[in-house]
């Protein structure tokens, strides 16, 4: 089978620095990911493929059960009024496509593992609702956001996701076995990324892993956006309104935990893959000390295998010289003393 290409000193370069990064304390490391750190339950999954040569994790997520609201509308103008009515500003909310992290979009909610709500704290029943920072509305025209008042509304969506993870690559050919692990393991959306930029010597193929198929998502509740400014944390508390109720919420979540269950199978399935066929294609690291004393020992066998070889050439044609001279097994026989 055709080796890897040799690994390009900018990708090792790239590499050192995000193992620098990688092995700061919890404490001091931070990237952009609502967590701000790596998933536990990613870590061992992350080091041993970054012990791989030509392999380095950029970015990952375990999976996670999240609570969305939404930023503002592209074009939402948003009047406020005071003293007798008269208009005294007029803005144009930051632009954000539905569903996006624009102006005002913010996590209500985020966990990277199964989430179980039974039980009480502080004397009170827990509930999904106010898990998510949810609040209920007895008014039916207040809950479906029918109040004239509003002038717009942001959606709150629940979603399950399942694990996601780029690993950037020195070569197509150390893409190819990590993106056919990850499709056979089920993660049937991946790809390789970055192609268009092949003739950059600075940049490298990017593995994407990644599934739809235990996406889950569904819209929970919105909230009235008639604010000229962006709410605080308290003032949002309260104005979240959810569309749903607590038994639905509570379905969503059991319906994620599933899913949790089957990402972390997936993962597993991926792992034993792609070090499966890594073992399979290449041989085991070891230095050259190592190599040397093999070496040497797989010299020692050839040089014993073909001594002994050599000895039984030589038996043979000593049994074929005594045959040529009439010395059968007979005569020689015959030659011994008879015991009586």
């Amino acid at each position: 089978m055709k080796p890897n290409p040799p690994i390009p000193p900018s990708f090792t370069a790239k590499k050192s620095t995000i193992l620098a990064s990688l092995a700061l304390p919890e404490s001091s490391y931070t990237d952009l990911s609502p967590k701000g750190t790596v998933d536990a339950a990613l870590r061992p999954l992350i080091d041993r493929i970054n012990a791989l040569d030509g392999l380095v994790t950029t970015s990952s997520c375990a999976g996670r059960v999240s609570v969305f609201l939404e930023g503002r509308k592209q074009g939402l103008h948003i009047n406020s009024t005071r003293d007798g009515g008269e208009d005294d500003a007029e803005r144009e909310g930051q632009v954000a496509v539905p569903g996006g992290k624009g102006m005002g979009g913010r996590w209500l909610f985020v966990s990277h593992e199964m989430v179980r709500i039974a039980g009480r704290e502080g004397g009170e029943e827990r509930s999904a609702m106010k898990l998510f920072g949810l609040s209920e509305s007895h008014k039916e025209g207040k809950a479906l956001g029918l109040d004239e008042n509003v002038k717009s509304m942001r959606s709150v969506r629940f979603q399950f996701e399942p694990m996601i993870l780029h690993i950037m690559s020195a070569s197509l050919h150390h893409a190819q076995p990590i993106l056919a692990a990850a499709i056979n393991a089920g993660f049937r959306e991946s790809g390789v990324q970055s192609l268009k930029n092949l003739n950059d010597p600075n940049a490298f193929p990017m593995v994407a892993i990644r599934t739809a198929g235990l996406a889950l998502e569904s819209l929970i509740g919105f909230m009235p956006d008639n604010m000229i400014n962006e709410p605080s944390q308290d003032r949002i508390e309260g104005e979240v309104q959810s569309m749903v109720s607590e038994e639905y919420l509570t379905l969503l979540l059991k319906l994620a935990n599933e899913r949790f269950d089957m990402n972390t199978e997936r993962i597993k399935r991926f792992e034993e893959a792609l070090f499966q066929r890594e073992t399979e294609l290449e041989p085991a690291w070891e230095d050259a000390k190592t190599r040397k004393e093999r070496k040497m020992a797989e010299g020692l066998k050839q040089q014993e295998l073909l001594r002994r070889n050599q000895i039984e050439g030589q038996g043979n044609r000593k049994s074929r010289t005594n045959l040529d001279r009439g010395e059968d097994n007979h005569t020689l026989v015959g030659t011994l003393p008879v015991s009586r």
